[in-house]
């Protein structure tokens, strides 16, 4: 269900939720606000916002109560005199357009502890957090204020959540995790679970156990169905503020840097270190033991196998080609090695015409 808010009251909640980070400046007559809406299909109680000049002539024209819109180019498009009407000047439109919808969509929750839930006696939940029906909290486990545990969640021994967390259906955090504030984890994702440890014993595998932990800064959002393994001796990290899709397999003692972003089906081998700030793209995969520069960008579908010691952009990948084609061209590659030979025997042998061509011309 909608909920509505004047716009002062939003921008006010928006100013907290952003921890007084996102400069805006509130112009014209108060407006009473529901929702977002594109600038051409935007009326009455809604907002809409500019951050694609195709759209700016649309915001002239715009019905919404509020235009979200950064000064210099409300001042391109209206002038100096800005016309009678609620237009909200912001730094970065599109960041106010996701911390409101936060605020625009936020759940209401019953708190407290379902009396279907299961928690141990040792557990200890924030009397304002809420636990739904069929999730457990084990022994010696904490929840902290304000975080929601939905449905099926399991929250195992000695586990320790901050405040104001999400935890969808389906979710287990494994043994000793800890959690920091404002995480969210999407439906099924797994975190804490055994690292893939196996020691070679004639013929046989011999299982490791793992006795690190996870340990996942502030701010974090891990997607659905995600894997991050603890660690096999060291903690498995997770930076605060990193963003993780859906589908992702992070590996045992893998240190990931904070404010990363991560797309869907990523693959991270253990031990592997990814600075602050790095952006890898969906379907990548990462061998382990690799350190991966601050800063730097793995583009889709890649295969990275090393690193030197400065971020860049790193893409590699072998595009969809018809079936003959990729035929053709697996061949083709198949045969480089030989290639590579008959194109050195060839470079000595023009080497040699040439020397005996200067010798007969002296």
């Amino acid at each position: 269900m909608a909920r509505t808010f004047d716009i002062k009251e939003l921008v006010s909640l928006v100013n907290e939720l952003s921890r007084g980070r996102l400069a805006m400046r509130l112009t014209g007559a108060d407006a009473t606000v529901t929702r977002f809406m594109p600038p051409q299909a935007a009326g009455e109680g809604d907002m809409a916002f500019l951050t694609n000049a195709a759209y700016a002539e649309a915001m002239k024209t715009s019905k919404a109560s509020v235009l979200i819109m950064r000064e210099q180019d409300a001042m391109a498009l209206f002038g100096e005199e800005l016309p009678e009407r609620t237009i909200l000047l912001c730094e970065n439109p599109y960041a106010f357009f996701a911390f409101a919808t936060q605020i625009l969509t936020k759940a209401e929750v019953t708190v407290g502890i379902h009396p279907r839930a299961f928690v141990e006696e040792g557990a200890e939940v924030d009397p304002t957090a809420t636990i739904e029906a069929l999730a457990v909290v084990r022994a010696g486990a904490k929840v902290g204020a304000h975080t929601v545990v939905k449905t099926g969640a399991v929250i195992a021994e000695r586990v320790t959540v901050g405040d104001d967390c999400i935890i969808y259906p389906n979710v287990v955090l494994e043994r000793d995790t800890v959690v920091g504030n404002r995480c969210i984890f999407q439906p099924g994702c797994v975190i804490g679970a055994d690292g893939f440890g196996f020691a070679p014993f004639k013929g046989e595998w011999v299982k490791i156990p793992q006795t690190g932990r996870v340990v996942i800064g502030d701010d974090v959002e891990i997607g659905a169905n995600t894997t991050v393994d603890r660690g096999a001796l060291e903690d498995t990290v997770i930076g605060k503020g990193t963003k993780l899709d859906n589908q992702i397999q992070i590996a045992h003692n893998d240190r990931i840097g904070e404010h990363c972003v991560m797309a869907a089906c990523v693959g991270i081998a253990g031990s592997t270190s990814i600075g602050d700030h790095t952006m890898v793209g969906g379907a990548a995969m990462i061998n382990g033991h690799i350190d991966v520069p601050a800063g730097s960008v793995v583009g889709p579908s890649s295969v990275i196998t090393g690193w030197g010691d400065k971020p860049c952009q790193r893409t590699g990948f072998f595009p969809a080609l018809e079936g003959k084609d990729f035929q053709l061209t697996v061949a083709t590659i198949t045969r480089l090695p030989a290639m590579r030979k008959e194109l050195k025997a060839l470079s000595r042998r023009v080497e040699e015409l040439s020397a005996l061509i200067r010798s007969t011309e002296e």
